[in-house]
């Protein structure tokens, strides 16, 4: 079936404009958002915005889910998984967004997850190298702005020394660039808090954040969560693998970007334990790379109907 659609254009703008709406229609209808409890200072900004004007949020996020759509769906075509033109990176993100009901409830993993799609969309692989470091100083700067949002967005910045180092040569300056960005924002919010009398407010939102949610809650959860969880370990296993495979005989670029597709996938992974998203709805961290692994893994010519079980297990344990 997904082959199949990865096939015809026409059909996936389509489901694309399916998926869109049916993502409209749960912000507008479901979404509620997180208590401001436990959580970083901006994000209690916007809880206080939401109490103020609800559909002003709701637009502002359904834009946000907008943006993931096109700057995943971009990333795709600059890094050349595909042949031609494709929107399955979109199809299938919109689709695992609705099926793990991530859109009911507005958190910081959503911010986080739209400022690593920014940071797809940004990125060029190559790029001149002083292009390249006025662009890594912006990446700082949209990290800083992500962690004052959700402390698991220090992902990012695990994921982007990692990309520079295995990518780069001159790596341990481009890192220097990268962390004088990331300290930039924060200069400036303290900057504003002590001149405005809110130093105390600054410092006492950090002492108060909720840390390593994740972990706390790994032993609570429902039988069928841990069933979940399995199928979700075991479906991104197989689709790492086979996606290698089918990318073995690209170009050196090509099998480039999708290591830092890996990357991506790890960082996020690793940092989704620290933070205040409980399991197994931190798994919205990982789902830019889940979408693009997903969608290389239909590219084949030859059609293989364990593709297209193993996307509906995954998408109706998520549901459950």
């Amino acid at each position: 079936m997904f082959h199949s659609i990865n096939k015809n254009l026409n059909l996936q703008l389509i489901l694309l404009l399916l998926l869109a709406g049916w993502t409209g229609w749960t912000v507008f209808t479901q979404m509620t958002i997180m208590p401001p409890e436990g959580n970083m200072l901006l994000f209690q900004y916007i809880t206080r915005i939401w109490a103020w004007n609800k559909t002003l949020v709701r637009a502002a996020v359904l834009l946000i889910i907008l943006i993931m759509t096109v700057g995943i769906i971009q990333n795709y075509h600059k890094n050349h998984f595909a042949d031609g033109r494709t929107y399955m990176p979109g199809v299938f993100l919109l689709l695992l967004l609705n099926s793990g009901r991530y859109l009911q409830l507005l958190t910081p993993a959503l911010l986080t997850v739209f400022f690593i799609s920014l940071i797809m969309m940004i990125y060029e692989p190559n790029e001149q190298a002083a292009k390249m470091k006025d662009r890594i100083f912006s990446f700082g700067l949209l990290i800083a702005t992500a962690t004052l949002l959700d402390i698991s967005a220090f992902g990012i910045v695990l994921f982007l020394i990692l990309m520079i180092s295995v990518n780069n040569v001159t790596s341990f300056k481009d890192i220097v660039i990268l962390l004088c960005g990331l300290a930039f924002p924060y200069m400036w919010a303290f900057a504003i808090a002590f001149f405005c009398n809110g130093e105390p407010i600054f410092t006492q939102s950090w002492h108060n954040l909720s840390l390593f949610v994740p972990v706390k809650s790994f032993t609570t959860l429902r039988l069928i969560d841990y069933v979940s969880l399995a199928v979700f370990v075991v479906v991104t296993l197989w689709l790492m693998f086979r996606d290698k495979r089918l990318l073995d005989n690209k170009l050196i670029v090509i099998r480039q970007a999708f290591n830092n597709v890996n990357l991506l996938f790890f960082s996020m992974l690793l940092s989704l334990w620290i933070g205040i998203i409980p399991l197994p709805y931190a798994l919205f961290y990982l789902l830019p790379p889940i979408a693009i692994y997903m969608s290389i893994a239909v590219t084949k010519k030859r059609y293989w109907p364990v593709v297209d079980i193993l996307f509906l297990a995954l998408c109706v344990m998520l549901w459950l």
